[in-house]
């Protein structure tokens, strides 16, 4: 028996050709991403776990720790990823498209140099946070741009997105100083990667505690 005789051929309209084809658009930007960033993130663990295993046994308890701080960072660019993701909504573009890989290429560098200098792993981090500072810049125009979709979460996660950029450039300079000007000892620079790190982490997690408060109708 023939089945695709019994399948209708009549063309569908214009309206719904271009209303499914946003939906397969937009459904891109959670679909896609959330493969990609995902399979970069395993990545750069994979990277990290490899650098530990080949030069752990040569590591001071400051390398360990920067080892740790990395593992920390793998965990924040993820979250923020997959956070980002579902609260906003539009189309991905090419500048979409490359903010996965560049930052996948810092967290790289940021493992190598956990085994061969602290400066460099400072200037790794200083970098992952200027992409991270152009990545909150992109999605808010991107959610600007897209008005339909984005306009109401726009006004509170508005504000989110501004304390994230501000964050992510503070830290940036900041590793970027620490790296440039100090004199400090290795094992003094791998020290202090931690008290730097928890804090952007538990900064981070208040911003998003009070974002989904405001999703519940809560006071945010």
């Amino acid at each position: 028996m023939d089945y695709h005789a019994e399948i209708p051929t009549t063309p569908e309209s214009r309206e719904h050709s271009r209303v499914r084809l946003l939906a397969a658009l937009l459904d891109t930007h959670h679909v896609t991403f959330y493969t990609v960033i995902s399979v970069i993130q395993a990545t750069c663990f994979g990277f990290l776990v490899l650098v530990c295993f080949e030069e752990g046994k040569h590591f001071t308890p400051s390398q360990w720790l920067l080892a740790a701080n990395t593992l920390i960072i793998l965990v924040l660019v993820w979250n923020g990823f997959i956070r980002g993701f579902v609260i906003l909504l539009y189309v991905p573009k090419l500048a979409d498209g490359m903010m996965p890989f560049a930052l996948g290429a810092a967290q790289c560098f940021a493992a190598y140099f956990v085994a061969h200098g602290a400066r460099g792993w400072y200037w790794s981090i200083a970098t992952l946070c200027v992409i991270g500072f152009l990545g909150y810049i992109n999605a808010e125009v991107n959610a600007k741009l897209n008005p339909t979709e984005n306009a109401h979460i726009m006004v509170f996660y508005g504000k989110h997105l501004r304390l994230l950029q501000i964050s992510s450039l503070f830290l940036a300079v900041l590793c970027a100083v620490i790296a440039y000007t100090s004199n400090w000892s290795e094992e003094t620079l791998g020290w202090l990667s931690l008290p730097l790190m928890i804090g952007y982490a538990i900064g981070e997690e208040v911003m998003w505690i009070r974002l989904e408060r405001f999703a519940r109708g809560s006071s945010a």
